[in-house]
C-alpha cells in the first residue's frame, strides 16, 4: 500500500474519531459543562477540526430557534457560548480546513439573525425610543433607547444588520436625497408604537448629564469617540436618558443666537441666505406655503425669520401626542414644496433642501405652541457632536472561497504620510514570498486616506492571488495613554505592535515588520521558527549592544537600572518580530503594556518596553532577518564596538540579507548615498507610489536656491547624467513618455520653477 494511501486512510480515520468525539460532546455532555469540556477536547484532538463540529452544532441550534421565532428561547440559550468557544478555539491554522470554513460560514450567518432578533425585540419593548439616523457604519452606545435607523436603505448599496430600516412598511426612503434624517422620522411616525419618540445623528446626540461642558461658537460640545468614555460623560445610558425624559412633552437642542458667529444685525432669513449653496427663495416658498395651509402661523413665521434666536440640528424629543401632531403637520408642507419646486439643477448639498427646510419649520412650529399657551413641558439639552463615530473596525479572519493555503498573519502600523514606504515593504515582503501559504495582512493606522487604501488593496490584488489586506483604525485604543517618542526617528505608530495581542485575537503567532524595510526572503519561513513557550523572535540589536560596550558604561547601566534587565547583550531589535501573542496575552492585557509604553525614562520607547519585560524569554533569530544599514558611518562607530563574536555574525550575514532595515535618519526615499540605495528602489519604482517617493528623494536632492538661471538654461537637463537619480528615473520614466513629464513638473516643483 502506497504512502499516499496510507496517509488518506489516517485522514479519514482521525476525521471520523472527532466527528464522534464532537458527537459525544453534543449528546452527552451536559450544557453546564460543555465548554469546560471543549477545552479538554482542545488538548486531546486537532483543535481546528473540533471547533469546527462546534460550530456544527451551533448552526443546527441557531436555525431550529430562529424557525421556533421564540426570542426567550433565544436569550436562555447556550449557543452564543458555543459559538464563542469556537472561535477561541480557532488558533492559527483554522483556514486550512475546508470543514471547519463550510460550518463556521453557516454558524456565523445564523448567530447573526439570532442576534438581531433578540435585539430588535428589545428595541421594540422600549417606550423611549431615541432614533439614530446613519448612511454608514458607524459605532453605537450600549443600551436599547438609542436605536439606529439606516437611512436612505432603499438605495443603499449594503444593508446594516445592526440597525433598523427605513424602507420597512409605510415609508419615503427613496426620497433621503432630499429629505436627510426625515425619512427616519416619516418610518417612525408611520411604523413605531412608543410613549416618547426623539431624533439625533450617528455624529450628533444630546448631553443628558447634569455637567456643564464647554461649547464651541456654534453650540456644540466636541468630543471625539462614540466609547463607554463618552456614554458615561454624557450620560447616554438607558436609565439616565429615561430619567432625562419622563414628564416632558418636548426636548430639544439649546437655543442658539446666530450673532455669536454672524454679524450683529443677523436674522434667521440673512442665515439662511448666506448658505453658499441653498436659495432663500425656497425658505421663502416653503413659508408661504406653511401659512396658505395655517394662517396662524402667519405671525410666529414673521417672529422666526426676523429672529436671531433657533434650536438647530434637527434633534427632538417628543410625547407622543406632540410627535404625531407635529408629523401630521410637517410632511405635508414638505410634500407641496418638493412637489412645486424644481431642483433638477442644485448641487447635491442643494438637493437636501427639503432636510433644512425642516429645521426651520420646528422652529416655527414650537414657537407657536408657546405663543397660543399649548402647556407644553419643554427642556433644552446641549448637543454633543462626536468627530470620530466611523465603525471602530477591528481585523477579522479571512476565509477567501476555495483557498486553504495556510495563512501566515503580518502586521504593520503606519500613517498616512508612511503610506509610499508601507507599500515598498509590503511588495519587497510578497515577491519573496512562498506562494505556498496565504498572507493576512493587517495595517494598523489612525488616518491612511481612503484613496492610498484603494490604491493599495487594488495594487497587490493586481499582483498576487495570495494576500488580504484590512486597515484597523487603533485611534481609541491609543487615545487613553500618554504614548510620546524620545528618538525623532521614531513614531508614535511603533508602539501599535502592542495592540496586535488585542485585535488580531485568532491567531496564537503574528509576525510583526517594521514600515522601512526590503524582504529579500522568503517570511514563511521567519514565521515557521519555533517559539515554545518563548515570547517572541527577533535579532540581536547590534548597534545597542556596542554602545553597552561603550567605556562610559552608561549604556549598560540605563539596560540595567531602567530597563532592570539581567543582560545587556540579550537586548533585540524590534523592527522584525515573530510574536507569541497568545503568550503575551497571558502575560499581560493590552492594557499593562500600554501602561508600561507611557514610562518617559525610556531611550527606545516600545522595544526598550519590550526587552525589559521579555527577557529570558526570546528566540534570538540569525542576522539575515534584520540588517541594519550603515547609517552615519555606525558599523565602524558603533556597532564594531559589540563583542567580537556578534560583530562578524553581522558582517557576514550583509552577503546574505534576508531582510535590510533602513533604520536611522539616512532613508533612501531622502538621499542617493544611503547604504543599499539601489536595492530599495528595485522594489519602490514598481508600486502606484513610486512618483511620490521620487518627489521626496528630489526635494531632499536639491541643491540650496542659486541664482535665476539665464535665458540659455531655459533647456537644462533636470538631472546631470552621472546622478544616482538617472538610476532610478530611466527605468521608471523614460525619455519621450508622459511619466517623465510629470517627473520633471515634480523636479520643477520642488526647485521652485514654473
Amino acid at each position: 500500500m502506497g504512502d499516499e494511501v496510507v496517509l488518506s486512510c489516517a485522514k479519514g480515520f482521525k476525521a471520523r474519531v472527532i466527528y464522534s468525539l464532537a458527537n459525544e460532546w453534543f449528546e452527552r455532555v451536559s450544557d453546564a459543562d460543555k465548554l469546560v469540556a471543549a477545552d479538554v477536547a482542545y488538548d486531546a484532538v486537532d483543535a481546528v477540526e473540533f471547533a469546527a463540529h462546534i460550530h456544527r452544532f451551533v448552526r443546527d441550534r441557531a436555525y431550529a430557534l430562529l424557525q421556533a421565532g421564540d426570542v426567550d428561547a433565544m436569550r436562555a440559550s447556550d449557543v452564543a457560548a458555543w459559538y464563542a468557544k469556537a472561535k477561541e478555539l480557532l488558533g492559527k491554522g483554522a483556514s486550512e480546513s475546508s470543514t471547519y470554513r463550510e460550518y463556521y460560514l453557516a454558524a456565523r450567518n445564523h448567530m447573526a439573525n439570532v442576534r438581531h432578533a433578540i435585539q430588535r425585540a428589545d428595541w421594540d419593548a422600549q417606550r423611549v425610543r431615541i432614533f439614530v439616523s446613519a448612511h454608514k457604519n458607524v459605532d453605537l452606545f450600549d443600551g436599547n433607547v438609542l436605536q439606529p435607523v439606516q437611512v436612505g436603505a432603499a438605495a443603499a448599496d449594503q444593508r446594516f444588520d445592526w440597525a433598523l430600516h427605513d424602507d420597512e412598511g409605510d415609508n419615503i426612503s427613496e426620497l433621503n436625497p432630499q429629505y436627510c434624517e426625515l425619512t427616519a422620522q416619516y418610518w417612525a411616525w408611520k411604523n413605531v408604537d412608543a410613549e416618547y419618540y426623539g431624533f439625533c445623528h450617528y455624529r450628533r446626540y444630546f448631553d443628558f448629564s447634569d455637567t456643564e461642558h464647554e461649547e464651541n461658537e456654534f453650540g456644540e460640545v466636541i468630543d471625539e469617540f462614540i466609547d463607554s468614555l463618552s456614554q458615561k460623560r454624557y450620560a447616554l445610558d438607558d436609565d439616565s436618558i429615561r430619567a432625562a425624559v419622563q414628564g416632558y412633552d418636548v426636548i430639544t437642542t439649546r437655543t442658539q443666537d446666530i450673532r455669536r458667529y454672524m454679524d450683529e444685525e443677523a436674522t434667521l432669513r440673512s442665515q439662511y441666505d448666506a448658505a453658499p449653496k441653498l436659495f432663500v427663495e425656497d425658505l421663502n416658498r416653503v413659508m408661504e406655503i406653511l401659512v396658505c395651509r395655517h394662517p396662524e402661523y402667519q405671525q410666529d413665521v414673521q417672529t422666526f425669520l426676523a429672529g436671531h434666536t433657533g434650536r438647530f440640528c434637527n434633534m427632538f424629543i417628543m410625547h407622543r401626542e406632540v410627535f404625531q401632531e407635529y408629523c401630521a403637520w410637517l410632511f405635508p408642507i414638505l410634500e407641496e414644496f418638493t412637489t412645486t419646486a424644481d431642483m433638477s439643477l442644485y448641487t447635491k448639498e442643494g438637493l437636501r433642501t427639503p432636510g433644512h427646510l425642516s429645521e426651520r419649520l420646528l422652529n416655527v412650529f414650537l414657537l407657536h405652541h408657546e405663543r397660543v399657551g399649548a402647556g407644553w413641558k419643554m427642556k433644552e439639552l446641549q448637543c454633543v457632536h462626536l468627530n470620530q463615530p466611523d465603525f471602530h473596525y477591528e481585523p477579522e479572519m479571512v476565509l477567501p472561497e476555495g483557498d486553504f493555503r495556510p495563512v501566515i498573519p503580518v502586521a504593520f502600523a503606519a500613517d498616512n504620510n508612511y503610506v509610499p514606504m508601507l507599500t515598498t515593504t509590503m511588495y519587497s515582503m510578497m515577491a519573496n514570498a512562498s506562494k505556498e501559504y496565504r498572507y493576512e495582512v493587517v495595517v494598523l493606522q489612525k488616518d491612511i486616506a481612503y484613496e492610498n487604501r484603494v490604491l493599495m488593496t487594488d495594487f497587490f490584488a493586481s499582483r498576487f492571488d495570495n494576500v488580504s489586506i484590512q486597515f484597523c483604525d487603533v485611534s481609541r485604543l491609543v487615545s487613553q495613554y500618554d504614548l510620546t517618542t524620545n528618538n525623532p526617528h521614531i513614531s508614535v505608530e511603533t508602539y501599535y505592535r502592542f495592540l496586535i495581542q488585542k485585535l488580531m485575537p485568532y491567531y496564537d503567532k503574528v509576525l510583526y515588520l517594521d514600515s522601512d524595510l526590503i524582504v529579500k526572503g522568503d517570511v514563511s519561513e521567519l514565521f515557521n521558527v519555533e517559539l515554545g513557550d518563548n515570547l517572541l523572535a527577533a535579532v540581536r540589536d547590534i548597534d545597542f549592544l556596542g554602545n553597552v560596550n561603550m567605556q562610559d558604561g552608561q549604556r549598560a547601566k540605563y539596560t540595567r537600572e531602567v530597563l532592570g534587565m539581567q543582560d545587556p547583550y540579550a537586548y533585540f531589535q524590534a523592527g522584525v518580530l515573530a510574536l507569541n501573542t497568545r503568550a503575551m496575552r497571558e502575560l499581560h492585557p493590552i492594557e499593562k503594556w500600554l501602561e508600561f509604553a507611557s514610562d518617559d525614562r525610556f531611550i527606545y520607547n516600545d522595544q526598550d518596553v519590550l526587552n525589559a519585560h521579555c527577557e529570558g524569554r526570546v528566540t534570538y533569530l540569525p542576522y539575515d532577518w534584520n540588517v541594519m544599514i550603515d547609517c552615519a558611518n555606525r558599523i565602524a562607530n558603533v556597532f564594531s564596538h559589540a563583542p567580537a563574536a556578534v560583530f562578524d555574525a553581522f558582517n557576514d550575514s550583509r552577503g546574505h540579507e534576508k531582510i535590510v532595515h533602513y533604520a536611522g535618519f539616512e532613508k533612501p526615499w531622502k538621499m542617493t548615498n544611503c547604504d543599499r540605495f539601489e536595492l530599495y528602489w528595485e522594489y519602490a519604482r514598481d508600486t502606484p507610489f513610486r512618483e511620490r517617493l521620487m518627489a521626496l528623494l528630489w526635494k531632499a536632492s536639491m541643491p540650496a536656491p542659486a541664482a535665476p538661471p539665464s535665458a540659455i538654461d531655459d533647456h537644462e537637463c533636470a538631472v546631470s547624467d552621472d546622478s544616482p537619480l538617472r538610476k532610478i528615473i530611466d527605468p521608471i520614466a523614460p525619455f519621450g513618455t508622459a511619466r517623465r513629464e510629470v517627473l520633471k513638473s515634480i523636479g520643477r516643483a520642488v526647485q521652485g520653477k514654473k
